[in-house]
């Protein structure tokens, strides 16, 4: 058996920390990056939020209301 020389790439160095620039060159043309990414996560969590508390206010004021006579035919 002869041993045949195989040349093996050595990987490129870990890069843990992406400056913009870097970022920024690798998107395609049409793409954009997202400097927070869970803002519409909080934005939704604030509406649903809000519409949980308006549901259950609106229940609370007709129970309220129930016993007052307003709603009396």
């Amino acid at each position: 058996m002869s041993a045949a020389a195989v040349s093996v790439q050595q990987p490129r160095p870990l890069e843990l920390v992406h400056d913009s620039t870097t970022i920024q060159a690798q998107l395609a043309p049409g793409q954009f990056k997202d400097d927070y990414p869970l803002l519409p996560v909080f934005i939704a969590g604030v509406i649903a939020l809000a519409g949980a508390f308006a549901f259950v206010g609106g229940i609370v004021a007709l129970i309220s209301l129930r016993y007052s006579g307003v709603l009396a035919p």
